[in-house]
């Protein structure tokens, strides 16, 4: 056992990758979740190994220890699923390193014992954590509101990939997400600690009103919390022209981002978030709420690492981004002076050159005159040049 309590750092070590590899839900925890999880693993090994060399049994105290486990993550809303696979992740990891590390110096009787008690070990556990979840679950399902937020939380930060789990958790809250949804981050203008969270509801309440008339019963038409200091709102249908009004009556800042699921639910509020705190300010001069080519430009100018060239123009163009006539006249008016110079380059008339003009405006909300929309516009061609037949 000596020789196994030695390599201790590099056996705990090898259950966080696989824990990490394994389980989606803890590939993205903070450092201080990190260093719990750390702390618990290397508390089981010693116990563990403790038993094996006495041939004991878990104790009341060590049941009440688990069940305090179950109590914490059922809390802070970790899926118990993912908690309870931890321990079996772990368990194989145990054995793997084992067979790798000491085959020469653990006997069969002895290995045999060995397993014996982790399973018992796991088994014991694993009921004393499930009680602890479950009975706190029932607590915190009382405050329905705060479980749902730490719903919307874990689905922001990639902790709730797992589409059966995730259908778990929905069906503990009685609750189903639409199928897409809009995602809405806000920044007020003053920096109190109950701003944001004030903002959030607001918009919430606002946008909600108008999506949950088509909501099935037990569709979520909204939800709100607060994130990195901003408001984050998921509502099921948004209406842009009454968030921007929202925005300017209350001095706020805001991306509105639509076609959001689970699965592109993390990636879009980092975008979110970055995009508030990096546009510069000849953005909010021409708009008070960002779109999804704002962002993607934003991203790929400042480089943030999400940023994704071949989306850009996608996200700004939209399904004119496949036209050779939009792209051509697009080109042709940022680098000339008025229509009638972008006519002569591509030799139309120049009504032909507003017209495009006019549809292009249509479909993107965007005005090429503008110095924003204009370096967007640009930016949009040149990444997605090389994806166009002809480029």
């Amino acid at each position: 056992m000596s020789r196994i309590l030695a390599d201790e750092t590099g056996m705990v070590d090898a259950f966080m990758a696989a824990i990490a590899r394994e389980i989606p839900a803890y590939a993205n925890l903070d450092a201080r979740q990190l260093e719990e999880v750390r702390s618990i693993i290397v508390w089981t090994l010693r116990r563990v190994l403790e038993l094996w060399s006495v041939d004991g049994a878990l104790g009341p105290d060590d049941i009440r220890m688990f069940r305090g486990v179950g109590a914490v993550r059922a809390r802070d809303a970790r899926p118990l699923a993912a908690v309870l696979r931890a321990y079996r992740v772990a368990a194989l990891a145990f054995f793997d390193r084992i067979g790798e590390r000491f085959a020469d110096a653990v006997s069969v009787r002895d290995l045999s014992a060995l397993a014996r008690v982790w399973l018992t070990v796991l088994d014991q556990s694993s009921e004393a954590i499930f009680d602890g979840y479950e009975s706190t679950g029932r607590m915190l399902g009382e405050d329905r509101e705060r479980s749902l937020r730490g719903l919307l939380t874990d689905l922001l930060l990639g902790r709730q990939s797992h589409a059966g789990t995730l259908r778990a958790r929905l069906r503990e809250l009685d609750a189903e997400l639409p199928s897409s949804f809009d995602l809405v981050v806000v920044s007020p203008a003053a920096t109190g600690p109950d701003d944001a969270e004030r903002a959030a509801a607001l918009v919430t309440a606002a946008l909600d009103a108008r999506a949950a008339g088509d909501a099935a019963d037990r569709e979520l038409t909204s939800l709100h919390t607060v994130m990195d200091g901003v408001g984050v709102a998921l509502v099921k249908a948004v209406d842009p022209a009454l968030l921007a009004r929202l925005a300017a009556g209350h001095d706020l800042t805001g991306v509105l981002l639509t076609g959001v699921t689970a699965a592109t639910a993390p990636r879009d509020h980092r975008l979110a978030v970055h995009g508030l705190r990096h546009a510069s300010p000849l953005v909010w001069t021409e708009r008070r709420v960002l779109d999804r080519g704002d962002l993607e430009v934003v991203a790929l100018v400042t480089g943030q690492p999400d940023a994704d060239p071949g989306q850009v123009a996608e996200a700004v163009l939209g399904h004119l981004a496949q036209d050779d006539d939009t792209r051509r006249t697009l080109d042709a008016v940022i680098y000339s002076d008025g229509a009638p110079a972008a006519a002569a380059r591509l030799h139309v008339h120049p009504q032909t050159v507003r017209y495009r003009l006019k549809r292009l405006a249509a479909a993107t909300g965007r005005d090429p005159r503008t110095p924003w929309n204009r370096f967007v516009f640009q930016t949009a061609l040149l990444a997605g040049a090389s994806r166009w037949p002809g480029a």
